[in-house]
């Protein structure tokens, strides 16, 4: 009796471990095929919408910009600069909430989402290429409007200032160019992470929580988003010489390039080949 209980007992047990591992199985699922249908989604809407909603994600994402000059602004003199950039990470999610939750179209957003319908053989590389450029280049547009609109505005309100906006992006830009490329492969990792675990939940407050979490984490550490970045390293440029134009333009290149590859192909490519190699099992 005590045998066959014993069977028993461990009959059970394979069953729920059998079970969880199902649950976990369909959940991954669950979660690939919202995110594929997102990215669906996006390949459907005009290009000229999608360009109108890319420069709207470009001026929204520079209030993060706006609140991190400010915090600068505020505490140069009183602490370390250290730690005032360490401070960022509190503000630098502002610009990702407005434009995440409002649904505005952000390169950094977008890498992993247009990357799986690749992967799954809906589209070509080359749709998702075309997709791309026109987000960035509607990013970069909005970031350089909002400069233009913030540079004699900030001083009247007492915000900060063009020496601020000089010496922020004069920080962000004065890295070697392979730490540059790596940061943004860093960003890019977890922003692809980013849509990844917002496709896990509808629930708006822990969605909030999520891009909290994530963009603060990049804000803190100082890795580097070519988006907000753009905005950074422009302000600087035209309120500085120190800058040069192929500065701007290396520093683009350099962290538009790290950031696709941190999300498309660390984040879209091993996220879709772990659910393969799943599928392949069963």
């Amino acid at each position: 009796m005590k045998e066959e209980k014993k069977q028993q007992e461990e009959h059970q047990k394979n069953l729920e471990k059998q079970s969880d591992e199902i649950s976990a199985s369909e959940k991954y699922t669950e979660i690939l095929s919202r995110v594929i249908h997102e990215g669906e989604e996006i390949f459907n809407i005009k290009k000229k919408a999608l360009f109108l909603s890319s420069c709207i994600a470009g001026l929204e994402i520079g209030f993060s910009y706006v609140l991190v000059s400010t915090l600068y602004f505020l505490l140069e003199g009183t602490m370390g600069e250290f730690a005032i950039y360490r401070l960022f990470g509190f503000v630098y999610p502002v610009g990702f909430v407005l434009v995440i939750l409002g649904k505005s179209a952000l390169f950094t957003e977008q890498t992993s989402v247009l990357t799986l319908p690749v992967l799954n053989g809906q589209r070509s590389i080359w749709e998702m290429l075309k997709l791309w450029g026109i987000v960035i280049f509607g990013n970069i547009i909005g970031g350089i409007i909002f400069i233009f609109a913030i540079t004699p505005l900030a001083p009247k309100l007492g915000i900060f200032n063009q020496e601020t906006m000089v010496k922020i992006g004069t920080h962000v830009i004065d890295h070697d160019y392979w730490v540059l490329f790596v940061s943004a492969i860093l960003a890019g990792w977890l922003m692809g992470l980013l849509t990844w675990l917002l496709n896990s939940t509808v629930k708006s407050l822990t969605r909030i929580v999520i891009i909290i979490m994530i963009t603060g984490t990049i804000g803190f550490v100082g890795f580097h988003h070519s988006i907000v970045g753009n905005i950074e390293v422009f302000g600087a440029f035209i309120n500085s010489d120190s800058i040069s134009i192929t500065d701007y333009l290396m520093f683009l290149l350099l962290t538009l390039t790290g950031n696709g590859v941190g999300g498309a192909i660390v984040v879209g490519l091993f996220k879709y080949r772990i659910f393969e190699s799943n599928s392949g099992s069963n």
